[in-house]
């Protein structure tokens, strides 16, 4: 991909090599470590950062949280976001209840109809 997009050669390594390169090699290692950070950091730089910035300035979220959300929730995000900017009314998300658990024995408590009810 590098070489393709790029036009970067990058210090070519078989996996299988590392280990006997780290003991007997170190520096070669350590020269292909550098060069797949690097092709690593322009590949980001190229196809990634712009996007990312892009997404911020349409969906309100910080470019932490477009990274960490997936593409369903960035989808959902997006058009709530429009939504809202036509004025369109759409319902609240559903939210599931916690769950519960008994203090005691922190067994899980399916069905809770009553509290503080005492059985003599």
């Amino acid at each position: 991909v590098t070489r393709y997009k790029l036009k970067y050669d990058p210090v070519e390594l078989d996996p299988e090599d590392m280990t006997p390169f780290a003991k007997e090699r170190p520096q070669e290692l350590a020269a292909y470590s550098v060069s797949d950070a690097v092709a690593t950091y322009y590949l980001y730089q190229k196809y990634i950062h712009d996007f990312i910035f892009a997404l911020c300035t349409i969906i309100p979220y910080s470019p932490d949280d477009v990274l960490r959300k997936g593409s369903g929730t960035l989808c959902e995000s997006l058009l709530m976001t429009q939504a809202y900017h036509a004025q369109v009314v759409f319902p609240n998300k559903h939210v599931d209840p916690p769950l519960e658990f008994h203090d005691a024995t922190n067994r899980l408590i399916e069905q809770s109809t009553y509290e503080g009810a005492r059985v003599e």
